[in-house]
């Protein structure tokens, strides 16, 4: 397959959904257990109750679909293209899930008593997007509804790691060498070649990231109506399967 360069992360989902590992829509490569994790707490916090009506906007890989299936009277997932909606019904076709934007989402007004936004709107490309979508779930939200928005992080984290965001292949071959070493760019250089003649996948993404401190996060959420119950570090596992603190992310609990 040849290299492929994407400039939003909706593009960048809907190659996702053609990786033969379902869990790759989670953008976890290789950690399930991390995805199991996440979504179980979500669901211990959210406390649902047989009457709910459960929305997961932006739900990847459909875990919490999974787990959630049976307790709930209805839970739908949402996903940012056909693509991801045709994969999840393909591998889950007994979960429902709807294709459609955060921003402007194909659900009825108050039809929703839990929503979960779980790492997605980091990956939304503006401020605007992000309030148009906070805006959406306050639409969707029964009156004293849960919403949990998770993973926000603090700070710009692609900048913290050192991620290459760009679609050339020569701007990630310099950027390898100059913050990883000569072995990672040769093994880019590698990997370039082969997916030259179609026998490697190279995805370049130039979408940045939304990040912002708590204090920033709960003042757009309430300005489009949302209004705050608690907020704390997101937990995560660490290499050894420990329940960590996340060293930047935060997630959220608001109500209408």
């Amino acid at each position: 397959m040849p290299i492929l360069r994407v400039n939003t992360n909706v593009d960048a989902y809907r190659l996702r959904s053609q990786c033969a590992d379902i869990h790759e829509l989670a953008a976890r490569p290789n950690r399930k257990s991390l995805t199991q994790f996440v979504n179980r707490r979500i669901l211990d916090v959210i406390q649902l109750v047989p009457e709910d009506f459960v929305v997961d906007i932006g739900c990847g890989d459909g875990s919490l679909q999974r787990m959630a299936n049976g307790s709930v009277a209805k839970c739908i997932g949402i996903t940012g293209s056909i693509e991801e909606e045709r994969r999840l019904k393909s591998e889950c076709p007994e979960l429902t899930f709807i294709a459609g934007q955060a921003q402007s989402l194909p659900l009825d007004s108050g039809c929703a008593s839990k929503i979960v936004c779980n790492a997605t709107l980091l990956l939304l490309p503006s401020e605007d997007d992000i309030e148009a979508a906070l805006k959406e779930m306050v639409r969707i939200a029964r009156p004293g509804a849960t919403i949990w928005i998770g993973e926000i992080p603090e700070i710009n984290e692609y900048a913290y790691y050192g991620m290459y965001r760009g679609t050339s292949m020569l701007g990630l071959q310099w950027h390898l060498l100059r913050h990883d070493g000569v072995r990672s760019f040769l093994g880019m250089i590698r990997r370039s070649l082969k997916a030259l003649i179609g026998r490697e996948k190279i995805i370049l993404n130039s979408a940045g990231i939304f990040y912002a401190g708590p204090a920033k996060v709960i003042s757009m959420a309430e300005n489009c109506g949302l209004r705050l119950k608690a907020y704390f570090r997101h937990k995560e596992l660490d290499a050894s399967g420990k329940v960590v603190n996340s060293e930047f992310r935060y997630d959220y609990i608001f109500t209408i």
